[in-house]
């Protein structure tokens, strides 16, 4: 009796002819690939995902009901036909699913009233604290601060690497004297006209 069972069992499912149901899951005009979608078989119990080119294949039966969900998309349910006996490919094109939530405002304070009591309460800054602040943001005294600021790692590295490429270039030669080099003396002056405008 148990093994006729086991046998009539096995012939039904044998009777069964699954196929692979292939396909590409789109959205928008433009027809941009939709990734990471869910498409399951709750029949079946089994599932997979879309690429990240919106493809997918998952073995179906003749009959069966495929639900495809993505974040941000309407369910889309798929019915295989019963009398196919092939492998499908299709083209699902899922529906955005825009929800427009309420606005909400977070305030710090509870209430209306413990917010006024807090703006009273607070103390602003008296004169002499607002004068060094105008001060300390002056553009002269922010000058003048970049001015006398050393150089920082990347000034450092750059004046390394200029050197180095100088006594590359001096390496099978004399050496050459920047006080015979009018750049160099074209670049002395204009620092010191910068100086006397400074000044």
């Amino acid at each position: 009796m148990v093994a006729w069972f086991a046998f009539q069992q096995v012939q039904a499912q044998g009777d069964t002819q699954t196929l692979v149901l292939s396909g590409v899951l789109i959205t928008g005009e433009k027809a941009e690939p939709v990734p990471g979608a869910h498409v399951y078989v709750y029949k079946a119990g089994r599932g997979t995902t879309s690429t990240s080119m919106g493809t997918f294949a998952i073995t179906v039966v003749p009959g069966d009901s495929v639900a495809i969900s993505s974040i941000g998309f309407k369910p889309h349910f798929y019915k295989i036909p019963l009398d196919k006996d092939e492998n499908m490919s299709v083209v699902i094109e899922l529906k955005e699913d825009v929800q427009m939530l309420d606005v909400v405002e977070v305030f710090p304070y509870p209430t209306e009233e413990i917010f006024k009591e807090r703006v009273l309460a607070m103390e602003l800054p008296d004169e002499e604290a607002i004068q060094t602040l105008r001060k300390n943001l002056s553009q002269q005294f922010l000058a003048q601060m970049a001015f006398s600021m050393g150089m920082d790692a990347g000034a450092n590295h750059k004046y390394y690497v200029n050197q180095y490429a100088v006594n590359l270039g001096n390496r099978y030669m004399a050496p050459s004297l920047s006080l015979l080099n009018p750049f160099a003396w074209a670049r002395f002056f204009q620092s010191l006209k910068r100086k006397k405008k400074k000044n």
